[in-house]
C-alpha cells in the first residue's frame, strides 16, 4: 500500500468537498440539482421531514 505522499505525486486520492443533502430519516445523500432552491423531500425515502433530526418521545 502507497502511503499519502506517494499517492499525491501520482495524482492518486486527492479529498474533494462535494456539496449535498443527506437525510436524517434514512441517511441517503444526494447531490441535488439547484443549489439555491431546498428539495422538499428526500428522493429515497419521500419524507418532507429529510432535513430535520428525529425527536425522541417524552416518557411520562
Amino acid at each position: 500500500m502507497q502511503n499519502n505522499k506517494e499517492m499525491e505525486k501520482e495524482g492518486i486520492g486527492k479529498k474533494v468537498l462535494i456539496i449535498g443533502h443527506k437525510c436524517y430519516r434514512c441517511n441517503h445523500a444526494w447531490r441535488p440539482y439547484d443549489l439555491e432552491e431546498a428539495p422538499r423531500v428526500c428522493p429515497k425515502c419521500k419524507s418532507p421531514y429529510w432535513d430535520r433530526p428525529r425527536q425522541e418521545k417524552k416518557r411520562r
